[in-house]
């Protein structure tokens, strides 16, 4: 959470200022198996704007992931990288342990392009199956137990 410090004649005001952080990836490929230099995209500039205002520039990091903070209700987000602009959306977070809410990360996090449909076929349960591959303990079974929710949350940042 970033911390702000305005001052006026005489007096020092230290405010925190809570906004949601947006974190992007940009990856050869998904997971977390491999090095950051194997894996990420690393030292590629951006810039983001929020309504047409710059809110933040800079480079990606050796993973490929750029972290940009954001207003609670935001216009247009827009982040520019490699020549082309991304329309930056929020999208719901289902509850982890519902199988909409494992769909959506795994989505986030790259495992999946299918849509969230709520249910276990085919394109899920490969995501959560290379998934749980990256992940050891985790046993590669394609299902949804308690130990893969814990570990989808924890990779996810929450």
């Amino acid at each position: 959470m970033p911390s702000f410090a305005r001052s006026s004649p005489g007096t020092n005001h230290h405010n925190t200022l809570i906004l949601p952080r947006v974190k992007v990836f940009f990856q050869r490929f998904p997971g977390t198996l491999g090095s950051d230099a194997d894996r990420g995209i690393a030292n590629v500039p951006f810039v983001f704007k929020v309504d047409g205002r710059l809110v933040g520039k800079g480079t990606t990091a050796a993973d490929g992931s750029i972290t940009v903070f954001t207003l609670p209700a935001v216009g247009l987000a827009v982040l520019n990288i490699f020549g082309t602009d991304y329309n930056l959306i929020r999208v719901p977070l289902e509850p982890a342990p519902d199988i909409a809410g494992a769909q959506r990360r795994l989505q986030l996090l790259g495992y999946m392009s299918a849509s969230v449909t709520n249910t276990l076929e085919i394109n899920a349960g490969e995501a959560l199956f290379q998934f749980q591959a990256d992940n050891p303990p985790l046993d590669p079974q394609g299902d949804l137990p308690d130990p893969t929710t814990t570990k989808l949350k924890s990779v996810f940042g929450e």
